[in-house]
């Protein structure tokens, strides 16, 4: 065994030394000593496996020298461990084998650096290859630059037929970058995908090929690269390592944004739109930079062909906020207000509908997104979980979309997602043929709402309390709360299920003041009951009573949850309103309490409430409230029927009554399309419904975030 001393003195100038030498001073060095011998390009295969086996086995302890650590002054910093410098070492060692490669590759398949220096090694090994061919692109408009990496000779022609036959659409793209078989080149330049025909149209050795291409390929951008000329190759010379050059840096950077939007590509799909086709048109406002897809707006909405309006409408409903490959430093709070502004714009110059402008954006929006059930469903709600404007509810959930077929299909890829948008989960909710686990594990993943205002009615997730059983609806609203808030209708109902949390609720309301929002409820079942469930629960009974503490004077918020709780009865809270004990504000709270009510006690429970607000809608604005959002007890209210009630009030009141346009906002959130047809004869009813339809839109686009009625 040798001594420290001369440990360290052999690992000075280990290309003097013996290859078994280094194999001792690898099994026995510190990690100053493994890192040298890491770093010598002549070090031999046998010692670079004795240092990938340490590092394996000892992992971030590798070479740890417990004699020096004791004579570490204890006020300076730790020093860095030497595995992850070691592993970066030994994947571009020039030396290292296969298995030792393919070793350290294994613990780090997902960062950049290791896949692309495993991949382009001199010797890469096939699984390497097909790690680097598999990292995915943002989008089939991004360019994978380390592809180019990797040396077509390292390939055997058996792997790139193979890969030419692949359903998956990247090794395509990989054999159609690098192969020099001219039949295989003809093969891949018909293929449907046009990331791998502009793949092709970079490959040098496709010169015939690169020619047709230029001539009739339908996309532009294909087009383009075939058009224009192809840079000079660049050969890494023999004393430089790979992970050296600015050609390894440069895809490095490509691989960790996914791919590169290259300025060809750029400018073939921002050009005029007679060259334009639809897939392309659709790929380019997903992934295009704001300034470059400004012009396409005006320019199709107003010259363009049907299809590619359809085309312009589907890729904007899967545009996020963050468009794909964007860096995070790149991020822009207004481009997608600025687009949906654009856009409005546009439509109105080429639209007369009748709708107010975010209407018929969503409408249009929800159109293009209708068309999406030729895209994968996968890649649908990954766009929509991540904000994209299709995923909002007054989009999603809009009559035209909401199809059976496109949202059990997107229910059941959204299991896979890391977010789903909340419009997909209540749509999951009415539909009975999905099953319970499968709602309640949406629920679970829904996605955040952006930062707005607090508090606002769009952000919460809406379930009706008796859609489905008690208990699902516990685990449901549960499952979500952890993530968003639930409007107050369900989450009254779960509160009411547990006197435990009956009795939070009923701490907590003295200090609330304003709207019951879903968000005061959220904070109780957060803190104090979201981790019950119905196995834990304290049952108590189903059917009110009238108790004792609300005899009390109280506000419409306090009667709404007492209601929801059982503590008051309807019938009590009518004799109060008859003689003169109670007054409401709004009726909206009340309405919520009187749904959480009525899915645990029964309709019934609820009956002589539906009795007066028919009797006194025509005169009392909260009473004409609960006669439109208690409908679902009743009778569905016609068109006709919401506007003539609206008309009735408007007229003995003589004004516009803020909470009815709340009231025709919830109706108009909970089944978008719902006011299109209903037509106020007065104008105060008229202008009541004009207001209640801009408080049902007026976050679409995220052109206006704060409240209000604009």
């Amino acid at each position: 065994m040798l001594d420290r001393a001369t440990i360290e003195r052999l690992a000075r100038t280990p290309e003097k030394n013996a290859p078994m030498l280094n194999v001792a001073l690898a099994e026995e060095g510190t990690a100053p000593v493994l890192l040298a011998l890491a770093r010598c390009r002549s070090v031999g295969p046998d010692a670079l496996e004795v240092l990938a086996e340490r590092v394996g086995r000892e992992g971030k302890d590798v070479g740890h020298d417990a004699e020096l650590e004791k004579q570490r002054d204890r006020r300076a910093p730790p020093e860095e461990p030497a595995s992850e410098e070691l592993e970066r070492l030994l994947i571009a060692h020039p030396r290292a084998s296969a298995a030792v490669r393919d070793a350290v590759l294994a613990r780090h398949t997902k960062e950049p650096y290791f896949v692309l220096a495993a991949a382009g090694h001199a010797h890469a090994s096939l699984g390497a290859l097909e790690a680097a061919v598999d990292w995915p692109s943002a989008s089939p408009l991004h360019d994978r630059l380390w592809i180019a990496l990797i040396d077509g000779h390292a390939v055997p022609p058996l792997t790139l037929e193979e890969w030419a036959c692949d359903a998956r659409p990247l090794r395509r793209e990989a054999a159609a970058r690098l192969t020099r078989d001219a039949e295989l080149c003809a093969r891949l330049s018909r293929d449907p995908c046009r990331q791998v025909r502009r793949a092709l149209a970079s490959n040098r050795f496709a010169e015939a090929e690169r020619r047709r291409l230029a001539e009739g390929d339908p996309a532009p951008e294909v087009r383009a690269r075939a058009e224009g000329a192809l840079s000079a190759h660049a050969d890494t010379g023999s004393e430089e390592r790979l992970v050296d050059t600015a050609r390894f840096a440069a895809a490095l950077r490509a691989m960790a944004t996914l791919g590169v939007l290259a300025p060809d590509v750029v400018r073939a799909l921002s050009a005029e739109v007679a060259r334009l086709d639809p897939e392309g048109l659709r790929l380019a406002v997903q992934v295009l930079p704001k300034a470059d897809v400004l012009p396409l707006f005006d320019g199709v909405l107003s010259r363009g062909s049907a299809v590619l309006r359809t085309a312009l409408a589907t890729g904007f409903a899967l545009r996020r906020p963050l468009r794909l490959g964007a860096l995070p430093e790149e991020a822009d709070d207004a481009e997608l207000p600025t687009l949906a502004y654009e856009a409005l714009k546009a439509l109105s110059r080429s639209s007369s509908d009748g709708l107010t402008g975010k209407a018929r954006l969503a409408v249009w929006t929800a159109e293009g997104l209708g068309s999406c059930e030729s895209l994968d469903a996968h890649e649908v709600v990954n766009e929509l979980g991540a904000g994209a404007l299709g995923g909002e509810r007054m989009v999603f959930a809009r009559h035209r979309v909401a199809r059976l077929s496109l949202v059990r299909a997107l229910a059941q890829a959204g299991r896979e997602a890391n977010e789903v948008p909340a419009p997909l989960v209540e749509l999951a909710w009415r539909d009975t043929a999905l099953a319970d686990d499968a709602v309640v594990e949406l629920a679970s993943r829904v996605a955040r709402p952006r930062r707005r205002a607090e508090d606002l009615p769009e952000d919460e997730l809406d379930l009706a309390p008796d859609g489905r059983s008690l208990a699902v609806l516990e685990r449901t609203v549960v499952a979500a709360t952890a993530r968003v808030n639930v409007s107050p209708r369900a989450a009254l109902a779960v509160v009411a299920l547990d006197s435990r949390r009956v009795r939070y609720v009923l701490a907590a309301m003295p200090g609330w003041k304003g709207r019951l929002s879903g968000g005061k409820l959220a904070r109780v079942l957060r803190q104090n009951a979201g981790a019950l469930t119905a196995g834990q629960a304290e049952n108590r009974a189903r059917s009110a009573v009238v108790e004792a503490w609300t005899a009390r004077r109280m506000s419409e918020l306090e009667l709404a949850i007492a209601l929801a709780v059982g503590h008051v009865t309807a019938a009590e809270i009518v004799r109060r309103l008859e003689v003169g004990r109670l007054g409401l504000e709004d009726g909206l709270a009340l309405a919520a309490g009187a749904e959480a009510r009525a899915a645990l006690e029964g309709p019934a429970a609820i009956a002589p409430l539906l009795v007066w607000t028919n009797r006194t809608r025509g005169a009392d604005p909260a009473a004409l409230v609960l006669w439109l959002l208690l409908e679902r007890f009743e009778r569905t209210r016609t068109p006709g029927l919401v506007g003539s009630a609206v008309d009735a009030l408007a007229s003995s009141q003589g004004a516009v009554a803020s909470c009815v346009c709340d009231a025709l906002a919830e109706l108009e959130r909970r089944e978008p399309g719902r006011l299109e047809s209903v037509a106020p004869q007065s104008p105060r009813g008229r202008a009541t419904l004009a207001s209640g339809f801009a408080r049902a839109y007026r976050a679409v686009g995220g052109m206006r975030d704060e409240r209000g009625d604009g």
